[in-house]
């Protein structure tokens, strides 16, 4: 399918230090979007201190020398706002990062970036920092991992999923090993990592020229340690389930039964990358009349993908307070999976499916700096940081056809599938 001519403009532009950190530009009149990145995520905390890739997230933003606790908090409040505001510090499985999202003006971008630079240059970490984030870390635990019912859903889904992939450590903590993390561990594994050869910058907004600047100023100096490497056999990727895995698990105070149906995929940026998302829309179509039409007490039933270079799973997510509809809502959910597998899905559901996945590739590059960030991201802490999948995206998308998906579906969407139920107790 050819899509209508919309160009997505300047490909993002990059460049290496002699120390080997990248940094990433690209021009735009009103982004102001940016920060530094981390090649480390919690699927590298090392085994018995799963957690501690997140403890040093935290540590790292609290002091540094150029500026006091106070002014440092200040900036972040007047530019940034809360932590629900325009702050963009934060970890998943494959990276951490310290940035922001489109700010007003680019003295503003270039103020926090300042800010931002030094905290990670000086790596200033104490014991009562320590002691402090740990607690927060714990509550943020609670109450944004065990007490989010989605996300519960999906670390018990990587949980069911894989046998030793780190992608199975939580992304916040175990609060065991948490607890047992000492400041000497916490300074070895920012010495291991926050090396230039694994740190990288992105400036969105100015002209790349900028952006080089930025860059010599703050981290040319940084010494040319070596690439740091896993303690983690990352092997263990995709493969067939040989048998079907559920779990169920009674929560008190909730009020409606939370279903996850899913499928081992494969990683980020195999040659299905992009196909991946046109399956994605086309599950929630064709789900949308059989789970919310048709009296089956669903209001939504979002379809989303979680990958990394080490692991991929896609899961389908619905919720209903009549646990007697759990089951066939379960089976609705494969029936639309085995369609997919014996004939070609509908060619309006597929274009519309397809167009949609163009329109979220190309939309960032047009008017969206923040989701352009988190792509840049993505990619560079997941095996693409030339780009080269990432600007792509057009001609690898033009290549899906509805035989693509009959054959994706035949390989991933199998009867063998990862089911957890999350019930009130």
């Amino acid at each position: 399918m050819r899509f209508e001519h919309i160009g997505f403009g300047k490909p993002v532009s990059f460049a290496d230090l002699p120390n080997g950190m990248r940094y990433y530009g690209r021009f735009d009149q009103v982004a102001n979007a940016g920060g530094i990145g981390i090649g480390v995520g919690s699927a590298y905390d090392p085994p018995g201190k799963r957690g501690i890739a997140h403890l040093v997230e935290h540590m790292m933003c609290r002091s540094c020398h150029k500026y006091s606790d106070e002014e440092t908090n200040l900036i972040l409040r007047r530019y940034l706002g809360s932590s629900d505001g325009d702050i963009n510090i934060r970890i998943d499985h494959h990276s951490t990062f310290y940035g922001h999202l489109m700010l007003l003006r680019p003295t503003h971008m270039r103020r926090c970036f300042d800010l931002l630079a030094n905290l990670l240059k000086d790596r200033l970490t104490d014991q009562r920092g320590l002691e402090v984030e740990r607690a927060r870390i714990l509550n943020e635990h609670r109450l944004r991992g065990i007490d989010d019912i989605s996300e519960l859903a999906w670390d018990t889904m990587l949980e069911m999923a894989y046998i030793r992939n780190p992608a199975r450590n939580r992304i916040d903590c175990d609060p065991e090993e948490l607890d047992r993390i000492k400041l000497p561990e916490v300074r070895a594994f920012i010495r291991k990592y926050y090396v230039p050869r694994n740190m990288f910058m992105i400036v969105l907004g100015p002209r790349f020229k900028v952006a080089e600047r930025m860059a010599n100023e703050h981290f040319r100096e940084l010494p040319d340690d070596p690439k740091p490497v896993s303690d983690y056999d990352f092997t263990d990727g995709y493969a067939p389930l040989k048998e079907s895995i559920a779990r169920v698990i009674d929560r008190p105070g909730i009020n409606q039964h939370h279903v996850m149906v899913g499928f081992r995929i494969e990683e980020f940026g195999r040659k299905n990358h992009y196909a991946f998302t046109v399956l994605d829309h086309i599950l929630e179509q064709l789900l949308y009349y059989p789970l919310q039409e048709h009296g089956r007490g669903v209001y939504r039933n979002p379809v989303s993908v979680q990958r990394s270079k080490f692991h991929g799973v896609l899961g389908i997510h619905f919720a209903t307070m009549h646990g007697d509809l759990v089951s066939p809502n379960t089976e609705t959910v494969l029936s639309v999976c085995r369609q997919l597998r014996e004939k070609l899905v509908d060619s309006g559901i597929f274009q519309a499916a397809l167009n949609r996945s163009f329109y979220e590739w190309v939309g960032p590059f047009l008017n969206d700096a923040n989701k352009l960030e988190e792509m840049i991201i993505e990619s560079a802490t997941n095996g693409d940081e030339d780009l080269d999948l990432l600007h792509s995206g057009r001609a690898r998308l033009e290549k899906i056809s509805r035989k693509t998906i009959r054959k994706l579906a035949n390989q991933f969407l199998t009867p063998e599938h990862l089911m957890v139920h999350i019930k009130p107790a």
